[in-house]
């Protein structure tokens, strides 16, 4: 059975591991032979007697010859036992390089498919490895070293990005402009390093990313923003001195039209002397200083909303405007007006600026309903198709021509005459202001004797 099995196996063996195995065999058998005939030739040389071929023959020399046998055939098995092992050996090896060219193929493939241009380099900061990516923004330079083949260097880079990485094992960014880049362009370099088990560097891996586009963006966005910058201080410029303006002309105007006012109240008092031309004009100016009175009282408050700073938090609109709606049922002649509101209509936003709100549009409320057999004015709540929440003041008045809705916000500009309805035309212009400074919207919508209904939100 000890037979078959070796015959099996010798069966089983290459080619060269057979031819090897029947060499060693034959060399072992050689050796054996010359063993024995030199053992015979130093017994006939050296205890003479009988001749060469019966010392050759003497039971004597036959066991020398089995003792050389033995020891040749050990050394044969232990040949064998370790050409197996060098076989198996190289089996290991020859499968462990497989397998590594095919993680290498892998890796390769992972790093080509990347839109990254990668490379790798070695602890002296040799090119090892570029993907395709990484080929085509800097070129061939496998071989090189990075500081020569991209910053036309003899040494190492100052604060090189892959040495740090070395040092601390962590990740490093850099950025370089087209003075200093391979590319010409502005680039990020990203590395990061491999380390043995004992914490010496194996490989750097470097990403370079392209990113002139967002530098360039970057600078545009850098100058729009400086000329942001200087178009707003110009604009706080002009709004500084219209405020000035303001009060100047508030101020300044006051103690004539007093005195204007204060003589045609006096002239009022000879109407009986005076003919209808005379009474006309002296009613005339009388009118004419008290609406310069109200224009310069709405020029106040436009200055005022703008420059006071805004304290915003939650509150209830409904009682301040059954304050305002009460006052104007005091101040206003005709038919009572029916003020419809919730229960509540809490928003957020500036208490006393948003009563200005309340107060200017629902006094244009009344005025423009004052000549309906039914008023009513509406405060309520609801929301846009943008999904935000628009507080809204309906009246069923005289309403305006919807077309021309944009006109109404802007300062003196009016749809009615001032005999129609008097105003000063800075109402809704105080309105607009006071809502964008609390980044929200306003706006109108109404036909010519339907009413008309204003709405505005408030994102807070």
């Amino acid at each position: 059975m000890d037979v078959m099995q070796r015959l099996s196996r010798w069966a089983s063996l290459s080619e060269p591991g057979l031819i090897s195995f029947l060499f060693q065999t034959l060399l072992g058998l050689v050796l054996v032979l010359l063993f024995w005939l030199v053992d015979g030739a130093l017994d006939y040389l050296l205890f003479g007697g009988n001749s060469f071929t019966s010392v050759l023959f003497a039971p004597d020399s036959y066991k020398d010859l089995a003792l050389a046998l033995f020891l040749v055939c050990g050394m044969l098995l232990y040949s064998r036992r370790a050409h197996r092992n060098e076989s198996s050996l190289e089996k290991a090896l020859q499968a462990a390089l497989e397998e590594a060219q095919k993680e290498r193929i892998k890796m390769e493939g992972i790093f080509e498919a990347l839109g990254e241009a990668v490379s790798i380099q070695d602890p002296e900061l040799r090119v090892l490895y570029q993907n395709p990516a990484h080929q085509r923004m800097t070129g061939e330079n496998t071989g090189r070293y990075c500081y020569e083949a991209y910053r036309k260097q003899s040494e190492v880079c100052p604060g090189c990005h892959i040495v740090a990485s070395f040092q601390d094992d962590k990740v490093h960014r850099a950025e370089l402009g087209p003075e200093f880049s391979a590319t010409g362009g502005w680039v990020e370099l990203i590395g990061s390093s491999l380390k043995r088990s004992d914490g010496t560097p194996l490989y750097g891996i470097e990403i370079v990313r392209d990113i002139t586009a967002r530098k360039l963006a970057e600078q545009e966005t850098a100058a729009l923003n400086a000329a942001l910058t200087h178009k707003a201080s110009e604009l706080q410029q002009v709004n500084q001195e219209l405020e000035a303006f303001c009060h100047a002309i508030s101020h300044d105007m006051r103690a004539p039209l007093t005195r204007v006012y204060s003589s045609a109240q006096e002239l009022r008092g000879y109407r009986e002397q005076l003919d209808d031309n005379g009474r006309f004009f002296v009613d005339l100016v009388h009118d004419g200083c008290i609406q310069m009175e109200s224009l310069l009282d709405s020029l106040m408050v436009l200055c005022r909303v703008t420059e006071v700073e805004i304290s915003c938090t939650t509150f209830d609109l409904v009682p301040a405007a059954q304050e305002i709606a009460a006052q104007l049922r005091q101040d206003q002649s005709g038919a009572p007006v029916s003020f419809i509101t919730p229960e509540r209509l809490p928003v957020y936003g500036d208490p006393q600026l948003l009563r200005v709100v309340l107060e200017n549009l629902l006094s244009n409320a009344w005025k423009y309903s004052n000549k309906v057999a039914a008023p009513v004015v509406e405060l309520g709540v609801l929301t846009t198709e943008q999904g935000e929440s628009a507080v809204f003041i309906r009246d069923n008045g005289a309403g305006f021509d919807g077309t021309r809705a944009g006109q109404l916000f802007q300062p003196f500009k009016r749809l009615h005459t001032f005999r129609e309805f008097p105003g000063t035309g800075l109402g809704l212009a105080t309105v607009r202001r006071i809502v964008r400074r609390h980044n929200g919207r306003v706006w109108g919508e109404s036909e010519p004797g339907r009413g008309a209904t204003f709405y505005f939100t408030l994102p807070g």
